[in-house]
């Protein structure tokens, strides 16, 4: 299942606050896009809002949050499960999303 993870933190908990929580969280972030059944379709960070948005494949929710349970300590967010669009169009023209008379 596909997730998008979006997470925001106040500068007071940045990890980039001292050389040793910055290699801490490198090697978490290491470690998840090694993780067996997570797959990290990308990452990225807005370092000024402080907020990181990671798209990730996961076999289940359950393993996703042992494996983002790092960020949660920090800061705040949330998880929302997502489609490609490439599966979205079909549902559409199917009338998946359209109200039932």
């Amino acid at each position: 299942m596909l997730f998008q993870v979006v997470h925001t933190h106040p500068l007071e908990k940045c990890p980039a606050q001292s050389a040793e929580q910055a290699k801490q969280f490198g090697e978490w972030w290491q470690s998840l896009k090694k993780a067996t059944g997570i797959k990290i379709l990308s990452g990225y960070v807005t370092p000024a809002d402080h907020t990181f948005y990671i798209t990730v494949e996961a076999e289940d929710f359950e393993l996703l949050m042992k494996g983002l349970g790092p960020l949660v300590g920090i800061g705040t967010g949330h998880i929302s499960p997502v489609m490609t669009l490439e599966r979205v169009f079909p549902l559409a023209e199917s009338g998946a999303f359209r109200a039932q008379k």
